[in-house]
């Protein structure tokens, strides 16, 4: 009677197997979830880390506001299968040459007004055209090649503008400590920051 009475007991338990099975497929589920999640996560902080160390890289430029007067000698236009080339010959200034580039698709002769920050005033420059141009400019390098046998310095400005990508100075001497004033004065740059940026080459004449 005791044992029929105890195997009645066993075998009315109910089977939890599907139960426990149905608690473990859950959290492997919610540990899938989770891990997925936190891999979103971690990529998309990474991706803001980059894109602040990217504005703190273009933060650290030197800008300066390049304020000048000359006279448009010509214009000469260059295209390739993407961009379109502009260099601009300029007169009465120190300033020699500028140079440009533009999407191909996006040039027309509004670009260069744009560029220069004359438009809509300006709509186009045409040679011999006196212009005074007031602009913002991001400086990424200034490389200063003195050549002793003409007595006279040029200087290259590189930029990180969008447009504006290079502008050409010819100082007539060779002095460093000249050579530096002239550029911060042209630049509206303090010396010491022109002499962070400046890079010089010399050149003495052959013999």
């Amino acid at each position: 009677m005791f044992k029929d009475h105890f195997s009645l007991k066993i075998t009315s338990m109910p089977d939890l197997r599907p139960q426990i099975l149905l608690i473990i497929l859950s959290l492997l589920l919610v540990g899938i979830s989770f891990w997925a999640g936190s891999d979103l996560l971690t990529k998309h902080l990474l991706a803001l880390s980059y894109r602040t160390i990217d504005k703190l890289q273009a933060d650290q430029l030197t800008q300066v506001i390049l304020m000048m007067s000359f006279t448009v000698i010509d214009t000469q236009i260059h295209q390739d299968q993407t961009l379109t080339k502009v260099n601009i010959n300029i007169g009465n200034s120190l300033l020699k040459t500028v140079e440009m580039e533009f999407p191909k698709s996006n040039f027309d002769e509004l670009a260069i007004a744009k560029t220069f920050g004359l438009y809509p005033q300006v709509k186009k420059i045409d040679r011999n055209q006196p212009v005074t141009v007031n602009i913002p400019v991001a400086l990424k390098a200034i490389k200063a090649e003195i050549k002793k046998e003409k007595e006279s310095t040029f200087i290259e400005v590189i930029t990180a503008n969008k447009s504006l990508r290079k502008l050409s100075f010819v100082f007539p001497f060779t002095e460093i400590n000249m050579i530096e004033s002239m550029t911060a004065q042209v630049l509206n740059l303090q010396p010491k920051d022109v002499q962070e940026l400046v890079r010089y080459q010399v050149r003495k004449s052959s013999m």
